[in-house]
């Protein structure tokens, strides 16, 4: 990865699961010798902001089923400003439903990760991500 620091945002409503997800971030970044900034917003229009007043992040990680706004929604607004996040973006879902039901045909396109994951699950799937992104 060249000097830059790579940009995460977790997006998702649980909090239990956004405070688990950082720290094993933290061990697959430090595991990978990558430096980056983590962040998490709770929801789609949380997301879309910060997306608005940060730019788009390097890697997504973005729960499907949301209140206010679902992954979705927000891959669909954030495609409305001009941005194609699918190859950065790993899917998380507790339902086997939520990805053909919400995505469609998009789903196909992008990883994703079934709740509750394991590290080496989370892990495997981030390493997927960027080794296609090459960072």
């Amino acid at each position: 990865m060249s000097s830059l620091i790579c940009q995460i945002l977790i997006v998702e409503d649980n909090e239990n699961i956004r405070e688990i997800l950082t720290p094993m971030l933290e061990m697959w970044l430090e595991e990978r010798a990558i430096d980056a900034e983590i962040h998490d917003v709770s929801n789609g229009v949380e997301a879309l902001a910060w997306v608005r007043s940060r730019g788009i992040p390097d890697l997504l990680l973005l729960d499907v089923r949301m209140p206010v706004m679902n992954g979705a929604e927000f891959l669909h607004q954030i495609a409305k400003l001009g941005h194609d996040m699918r190859k950065q973006t790993l899917l998380l879902t507790g339902y086997a439903d939520d990805l053909e039901e919400h995505l469609g045909s998009d789903a196909l396109l992008m990883r994703h990760l079934r709740k509750p994951f394991m590290a080496p699950e989370l892990f495997a799937e981030l390493d997927k991500i960027v080794d296609k992104q090459g960072f």
